[in-house]
């Protein structure tokens, strides 16, 4: 998001919010970082998890790996994929929050606008983390890495929800915290906000919220 802009200023002529979850609308990154170590350092494979956010938990174990001189058979990165995905659920089942600021924004954006998901992150644990949070039936469609054949930083995630909403690119925005999602959306041709860069507290004072 240029500095210039405001929320309000970006809103203007949008009737489809398209959201992130990992880092946008919830509190995971700490949770992704942290199963992501749990499962990786017994082989050796040290995360860096900044170069990874965004990324379908296939490819994000992929990457890592390779920045480790380490290659990892199908079978073997099929079971690290279970492993993580049961690990970081277990913790959002226990402790996940959602961002400062966020939840007034999308309590006030559900009543004024459309909301969708397009997240790398998987059906069953994206699902779970909404239920958690309260939000369950409040995004719809939620595209997820299960429903496209590329991942972020590839568009399909957004191209998949403008496919099955039927509004025009000109007509969404989307929320976005990471370098794989800022690309994805410029790929599919969606205005995008860097929502690490929004003063929520201000912005809901800006809109009225």
């Amino acid at each position: 998001m240029e500095r210039a802009h405001t929320i309000e200023q970006l809103l203007k002529g949008k009737q489809l919010l398209i959201f992130d979850f990992d880092g946008t609308v919830a509190d995971t990154t700490p949770l992704h970082a942290a199963a992501f170590e749990q499962v990786l350092s017994p082989l050796g494979i040290a995360v860096h998890y900044p170069s990874i956010a965004g990324m379908k938990t296939e490819d994000a174990m992929v990457h890592s790996a390779h920045s480790c001189g380490r290659v990892l058979s199908p079978n073997q990165l099929a079971v690290l994929v279970k492993a993580k995905q049961a690990t970081v659920r277990e913790m959002i089942a226990s402790r996940l929050e959602p961002l400062p600021g966020m939840d007034g924004f999308l309590n006030w954006a559900r009543k004024h606008y459309r909301l969708s998901i397009a997240t790398s992150g998987s059906r069953g644990t994206v699902s779970l983390a909404l239920e958690k949070l309260g939000y369950a039936n409040w995004f719809s469609p939620l595209v997820c890495s299960d429903d496209v054949e590329h991942a972020k930083p590839h568009p399909d995630v957004f191209l998949k929800v403008l496919e099955l909403t039927h509004y025009d690119r000109r007509g969404a925005l989307v929320f976005e915290d990471s370098e794989a999602g800022f690309l994805s959306a410029a790929s599919a041709g969606i205005a995008y906000v860097d929502v690490r860069c929004v003063d929520w507290e201000l912005e809901l004072l800006n809109i009225g919220a």
